[in-house]
């Protein structure tokens, strides 16, 4: 059976569609842009002496330096997270809550005043780990990376924070 008003029914569809379309589009247009420099803002990065690149989380809030990496997926192997801090203080970092073992490097502004290898995840005693000097920035990596890429005191990194 056919409708004889179709033709008007489907014009009628057609019309709030293109109407519609032209409202959205100007804010369409807003919506990818914004995307687009989302995209194009750099990572945060730190990068060592021998030319290895991690792509670092930014931990620069009480709260989210108190979080951390716990509960956190385990870091892949150029992934870490920077800690930075207002002053240089002595730093205590513990292993509550983690889910793997971390390379802590302990670094006074660009440059790396010490590290702890291989921090086992948390013990009964709740071990706090603390930087030799005041420190200003910390930077939590995959257990094995400062033996692998030869970190070394006294290197000086190339911090690239970005946008966070």
């Amino acid at each position: 059976m056919l409708n004889g008003n179709r033709p008007w029914t489907l014009l009628g569809v057609m019309l709030c569609l293109i109407a519609l379309a032209v409202i959205w589009f100007p804010n369409a247009q807003t919506l990818f842009s914004h995307m687009r420099e989302q995209r194009s803002l750099p990572t945060p990065t730190v990068e060592f002496v021998n030319g290895t690149r991690v792509n670092v989380e930014i931990a620069d809030t009480a709260a989210e330096r108190v979080q951390g990496l716990s509960f956190h997926e385990p870091l892949l192997e150029n992934e870490g997270m920077l800690f930075l801090f207002e002053t240089k203080e002595i730093q205590g970092f513990w292993m509550k809550d983690m889910l793997f073992p971390i390379d802590i490097i302990w670094i006074d502004g660009d440059t790396v005043v010490g590290f702890q290898q291989d921090a086992p995840l948390e013990d009964p005693v709740h071990t706090i780990y603390y930087s030799p000097v005041p420190v200003d920035r910390v930077l939590e990596v995959q257990a094995g990376f400062v033996a692998q890429n030869g970190v070394q005191v006294g290197d000086v990194l190339d911090v690239e924070l970005g946008d966070k």
